[in-house]
């Protein structure tokens, strides 16, 4: 079951979902947490009576990831990423109406989008360190779902009931297979946004190296 209809669980509680919730040293009842996500999931359980497996997937939850799973007698780890062009462009197109804002408007919301990703980056490669934590980016997952069946500690007899094949509703698309979307969406972007783009990615060819991504082209300087 998911917590929430997109699997965040961090809008269960006003206080988790407010404006500072990337602040890793927001204070957190996690007494009260636990006992929201547990109502939720005994009201679930009185409806269908099977539920194996509780998926939490709120973003900024990465950054107190360690005390969330304390709250919990069993927890699996799954570490995701996606490339930064693509993920750059899909938010810039998403949340900010891109084709009514100037070059330089675009430019300058793409420099905060992108150390945002770094942000998320670096702490994700932490956890990966700190909890042993399995990574599938996007990219993998995308040309290879079955992967995910692979790297998650899932009871027995849950893998042989997921269908694989299932077509998705993901945000505003239409049902469709899972779909790559990188190449649709970094095609949005001018060639000098993503010059600008690589050129704030340089100082962090570390974290790209980790996850196995590269610049798109390299950077005017």
């Amino acid at each position: 079951m998911l917590l929430q209809d997109r699997g965040e669980g961090q809008w269960l509680l006003p206080g988790l979902c407010k404006k500072n919730r990337w602040n890793s040293g927001k204070e957190v009842d996690y007494s009260s947490l636990k006992a929201v996500w547990l109502r939720k999931y005994q009201e679930v359980k009185r409806l269908t009576q099977n539920i194996d497996v509780v998926i939490e997937k709120s973003p900024p939850n990465m950054m107190r990831m360690e005390e969330l799973a304390s709250q919990f007698k069993k927890v699996s780890f799954i570490a995701n990423n996606r490339d930064p062009y693509a993920n750059c462009a899909s938010i810039l197109y998403r949340h900010h109406d891109a084709d009514n804002l100037s070059l330089i408007q675009r430019k300058s919301l793409l420099g905060d989008l992108v150390q945002n990703w770094i942000m998320r980056s670096t702490k994700i490669r932490e956890l990966i360190e700190a909890l042993n934590a399995p990574l599938l980016t996007y990219e993998d997952f995308c040309e290879n779902p079955s992967a995910v069946l692979d790297i998650l500690n899932l009871p027995d007899g849950v893998s042989e009931t997921i269908n694989l094949n299932s077509r998705v509703k993901v945000k505003d698309y239409v049902v469709q297979p899972i779909i790559n979307q990188n190449e649709r969406q970094i095609l949005m972007l001018a060639e000098e946004e993503i010059e600008h783009i690589s050129s704030l990615l340089i100082s962090s060819s570390d974290l790209l190296d980790f996850f196995g991504y590269q610049q798109r082209i390299e950077p005017i300087i």
